[in-house]
């Protein structure tokens, strides 16, 4: 390498910080010790009192550091809930996340109290609540086996069982939840054949809650 050059050597990293403050740009290979032109040194100076005897690094590795670990966070906070999702079986729409739960894996027959068994898949549906902090409707669905009054009503208090107990047990805000009870006006498969006989498997699908996260 021929003619001398004059100026200082840096750390590339070094570097990359001072031209961050200083508002210099030099070109470098990041393999290199670099030389920086005598007319940018005032400036690192410069920028180098204001950070003060600390010089700053440590404040912004902690600041870098703090980022990288948030989008780490993120991301797998990301994953967790596209689990959860798959897991509940729930559709997307244009606007929401829907999940329907079956009214057998939820409740005793004939009961509006949550069953110790259905625990693992409210907490699945608490994680996914909380991941959107958007509103909240639960409608509960009956079949039509009795009288539709007492339909309607034991769907409704079944669906505040399912707010209630997200909000008590999983940390939900229960003013982002509305509930909502429809009976046995809203069917998903009939619950008789043709001929008028029972049908216990389509009544068993229509006794059940449906949750709609919004986006």
């Amino acid at each position: 390498m021929t003619g001398k050059k004059t100026g200082f050597f840096i750390p590339v990293s070094a570097l990359i910080f001072l031209m961050i403050l200083s508002d210099v740009s030099i070109g470098f290979q990041m393999n290199e010790e670099i030389v920086i032109p005598p007319d940018a040194h005032p400036k690192a100076m410069e920028a180098l009192k204001v950070l003060g005897p600390g010089r700053g690094a440590l404040t912004l590795q902690a600041k870098v550091l703090g980022i990288e670990g948030v989008i780490s966070g993120i991301s797998a906070r990301s994953e967790k809930i596209k689990m959860a999702l798959k897991d509940l079986g729930a559709e997307e729409t244009d606007t929401d996340y829907v999940i329907e739960l079956e009214g057998d894996v939820l409740f005793d027959f004939d009961k509006a109290s949550i069953r110790g068994d259905a625990e693992a898949s409210l907490r699945k549906v608490g994680e996914v609540i909380r991941a959107f902090d958007h509103a909240v409707t639960i409608t509960g669905h009956t079949d039509a086996k009795g009288a539709e009054a007492y339909n309607l009503e034991l769907s409704r208090d079944r669906a505040e069982s399912v707010r209630d107990w997200l909000v008590e047990n999983d940390g939900v805000d229960a003013h982002t939840i509305t509930t909502d009870g429809r009976g046995e006006s809203e069917p998903t498969a009939p619950n008789s054949h043709p001929d008028g006989t029972d049908n216990p498997e389509g009544r068993q699908k229509n006794r059940r809650v449906e949750i709609r996260v919004r986006k």
